[in-house]
């Protein structure tokens, strides 16, 4: 199973996947064809411009090109790959019992927390601007009862609200009602 190596309780269940929105992956997407576009574009304004004496020699190196090219193309895919797996597995999930942070911090390093519904005091949520405001993705910051542990944090998550009313549902649930569980429906946002 998917959810394994998260070592869940044996009744416990996912309800609700946060991921980062992905307009956040958008700029690294458009760099990344910016750049592997470059090359062609350099290699065209020299053909159109350069003279016909210089041409020569510069296509009888056309292979030594194509193959730099190539390693070109696989530093971008390397770097693009190791951007994507960073966005892709710093995620939340929300169980009826707790939230498990896994902040991916480089591609073998990783940070996972827990933090159970009761420990939690606050949760904020801050969407800047018109773009985050329309795509619904923001901010959220979950806070503890306790002075030594660091608060929760997602950044950019998608649909902050519904993050929001779900955790102070299962929080009132825990304190209303000890040992009493949501039956898990799993939700990806």
């Amino acid at each position: 199973m998917l959810f394994t190596r998260l070592d869940l309780a044996p009744n416990e269940k996912i309800l609700l996947i946060v991921r980062k929105h992905w307009i956040v992956f958008l700029p690294q997407i458009i760099t990344t064809v910016f750049f592997m576009a470059f090359p062609v574009i350099v290699y065209l304004v020299v053909l159109i411009f350069v003279p016909a004496g210089f041409l020569v020699q510069f296509l009888e190196h056309v292979y030594l090109g194509l193959f730099l090219y190539a390693l070109w193309l696989l530093l971008l895919w390397v770097l693009f790959f190791i951007n994507w797996t960073n966005y892709y597995l710093d995620v939340w999930y929300i169980t009826d019992r707790r939230i498990i942070d896994i902040n991916q911090k480089w591609i073998f390093h990783r940070e996972i927390s827990n933090l159970r519904f009761d420990k939690i005091q606050d949760i904020t949520i801050e969407v800047r601007g018109v773009i985050a405001t329309f795509l619904k993705f923001g901010d959220l910051r979950v806070q503890t009862a306790s002075e030594d542990s660091k608060d929760f944090v997602m950044r950019n998550a998608a649909h902050p609200d519904e993050v929001r009313n779900l955790v102070f549902e299962m929080h009132n649930n825990q304190g209303s009602a000890p040992g009493n569980s949501i039956g898990g429906v799993s939700i990806k946002i």
